[in-house]
């Protein structure tokens, strides 16, 4: 089937769209079928740049693959030990990093690290000042962190016991409709529990507020996937990193105003869509995050920077 451009949702990009829309342009828009290596220019620089990540997104993501390997040892009859966990994402935080240095990515940046921190000489890696050491050993960290919290913390016995039988989504990226528009979701592990659903969320940085509206979007996920009613489905974020467990449980309320919300956040990316396989677009429609602004300073750590001429 070939792969058509068209607007689909999720909290991710409703979140980009909402903080600065030359951004959302870049990611959704320009860098559209820029994974050609005979793309145009423009296009191919734009998809280039979205690929990048970040240390914390990086550590984040090798933490989450980390424990669904648990889950998926566990599936299988072994149960890892905090140990064998740590050292798998270890190496692989070790590995990325030499990848986005030597230039290993290049050859396959889609399935490649390559760490914005490296393409832009941030000097907090560089590694003859000492600095990318140090930078690098407090990911280190709390990536011990995060996998003993998993292990230890009481509040996620009943996750470590749950019997595989009733596991019913794991890092699953999955898809429901709601105003004829495709909402992407990826719990990163639910399971029945008494005749209740319970949806976990790994988070290894610090509180957001997009955390609660991203349990909600779950919430209609679980309706309609798992054909249970809101109120019986508690959603909890987990902050591995020493934050604690934060459940949450909605009201049929709660689901009309999430419903609400997305049908709005829904609207005004509708009005500013176009269909990127007929063109770039205009840019001008999509402004920039004015510069010298309170909001501007979240630009340094935008991927798509070099594009604004923020480098």
């Amino acid at each position: 089937m070939a792969i058509v451009h068209e607007l689909s949702w999720s909290t991710s990009r409703a979140a980009t769209f909402a903080d600065c829309r030359r951004q959302y342009y870049y990611e959704y828009y320009l860098s559209w079928r820029g994974w050609s290596v005979t793309a145009p220019q423009a296009r191919r620089r734009a998809y280039l740049l979205k690929k990048m990540t970040r240390m914390p997104m990086l550590a984040g993501d090798i933490v989450h693959r980390a424990v669904a390997r648990w889950f998926d040892g566990r599936h299988q009859g072994h149960v890892g030990t905090e140990d064998e966990l740590a050292r798998f994402a270890i190496d692989r935080l070790r590995e990325a990093y030499k990848e986005s240095r030597d230039g290993g990515w290049k050859r396959r940046p889609s399935k490649s690290t390559r760490l914005a921190e490296h393409h832009y000489r941030e000097p907090r890696i560089e590694e003859a000042t000492g600095a990318a050491a140090t930078y690098g050993k407090g990911f280190v960290e709390r990536i011990r962190t995060c996998i003993r919290a998993f292990f230890a913390d009481p509040e996620l016995e009943g996750v470590r016991e749950s019997e595989p039988r009733d596991w019913l989504a794991l890092e699953e990226m999955g898809t429901i409709a709601l105003f004829d528009t495709k909402v992407f979701a990826i719990p990163d592990f639910a399971h029945r529990d008494d005749g209740e659903v319970r949806i976990w969320d790994w988070k290894t940085g610090s509180p957001s507020p997009n955390d609660r509206p991203q349990l909600a979007a779950y919430v209609l996920y679980a309706m309609e996937k798992w054909d249970v009613a809101p109120a019986d489905v508690i959603c909890a974020d987990v902050y591995l990193a020493g934050g604690g467990v934060a459940e949450e449980r909605f009201s049929r309320g709660d689901v009309d105003a999430t419903l609400g919300r997305i049908e709005a956040s829904m609207d005004a990316m509708r009005a500013l869509h176009f269909d990127a396989d007929e063109g770039e677009g205009d840019p001008e429609h999509f402004p920039m995050i004015p510069a010298g602004s309170r909001e501007a300073r979240r630009c340094g750590f935008c991927n798509f920077r070099e594009l604004c001429e923020r480098a």
